[in-house]
């Protein structure tokens, strides 16, 4: 039970996660809604949930969609196979597992259950569900596996096996479920019971090392995305100080931001764009600034300065000083501009040129 209620944090942790990455490319869409189906199949296989529910093969449909994802998502990677074929494979599984249902009048899937001898439609339904699972598992273990060896060395090349092995174990349990069921109908005594946990442990452990894996890329990302969120704020300040005196130099309404808001990928953009923002409005500013040291706190004071004395309509000045170079990369901009920023967010640190407090 521990097992299955950590898997299900995981998974749901995955798909909330990874929920950014709809906004990028069909891949990482296809990836999501293969977390997203499983993370279904998990909750409503959930001995709680399942008894509400009562339909014992929800689990396993949302599953087979789960799989169709992801050999979407292999096909989009690779260059290799048809849309309309993988779906009309996916029709076929469908519709095929719930016709021997309805021959069978339900499938029972507890493992005292499976015990007993099944009729052909029971044996049938389940040779197909694992073999297209297992199909598709070993496809996507050999996939990722390929994809390691042309990854960067460190977490990224560990996340990419540790997903490979996970996939590896749940195609190992769904061929070896499949055998055992046919095995048991043909004659061989198969003890369910004894079996189906370890069996299920198996494929619990093989989902969590997938999700787990598959999070690693998404963890960095997420490291990126804090880290340039944090800057955001911390560069808000002298942002501000500029957007109030040159509104022209936004670059957007704040309603196209809000929408901008939807990736990952748009925190690094707004970064990008409001050090543009601010460096247009010290370009505006320039000829208002007297010349001055190259600290944070000159800096912020020469801002300030230039600030009050454009707001006062004083003249602009014959010979302005200049703002600090920095540079190259946009890493210098925005720490250099960071620890303005926060010289010009905190008065009491911020001096005037005259040395004293304002």
């Amino acid at each position: 039970m521990i097992l299955a209620v950590a898997l299900l944090v995981l998974l749901w942790g995955a798909t909330v996660v990874r929920l950014p990455t709809l906004w990028r490319d069909q891949r990482q869409r296809a990836l999501w809604a293969s977390v997203c189906a499983i993370a279904l199949a998990k909750t409503v296989s959930f001995p709680p949930i399942a008894e509400r529910v009562g339909v014992p093969i929800l689990p396993h449909l949302l599953g087979v969609t789960s799989a169709f994802f992801l050999l979407r998502f292999i096909a989009l990677v690779t260059g290799t196979g048809v849309r309309a074929r993988q779906f009309a494979l996916l029709v076929t599984v469908l519709l095929t597992l719930v016709g021997f249902d309805v021959v069978a009048g339900g499938i029972d899937t507890e493992a005292d259950l499976l015990a007993h001898e099944q009729g052909w439609a029971v044996v049938a339904y389940w040779v197909v569900l694992e073999a297209y699972l297992g199909t598709v598992l070993v496809t996507t273990s050999g996939l990722f596996w390929r994809i390691s060896g042309q990854a960067p060395a460190g977490l990224p090349r560990v996340g990419l096996r540790v997903t490979a092995g996970g996939t590896a174990l749940v195609a190992c349990y769904a061929a070896l479920k499949g055998s055992l069921i046919l095995a048991n109908n043909l004659g061989v005594p198969i003890a369910f019971a004894r079996v189906e946990p370890i069996g299920m442990s198996v494929q619990t452990s093989g989902l969590i090392l997938t999700i787990a894996g598959l999070l690693v890329p998404a963890t960095r990302r997420a490291r990126a995305a804090y880290a340039a969120s944090r800057s955001l704020l911390v560069l808000r300040p002298l942002w501000k100080a500029m957007r109030d005196a040159f509104p022209e130099v936004i670059l957007f309404t704040p309603r196209r931001a809000v929408v901008e808001l939807a990736g990952v990928d748009d925190v690094h953009l707004r970064l990008y764009r409001r050090v543009i923002e601010i460096r247009d409005g010290l370009l505006a500013l320039r000829p208002y600034v007297s010349p001055h040291g190259s600290t944070p706190l000159e800096e912020a004071a020469a801002v300030a300065q230039a600030l009050r004395r454009r707001a006062a309509g004083e003249p602009r000045l014959e010979t302005p000083g200049s703002w600090t170079r920095v540079g190259p990369s946009m890493a210098d901009e925005v720490a250099w501009l960071s620890r303005v920023s926060r010289s010009l967010g905190n008065p009491a640190r911020t001096p005037t040129l005259s040395g004293s407090t304002r």
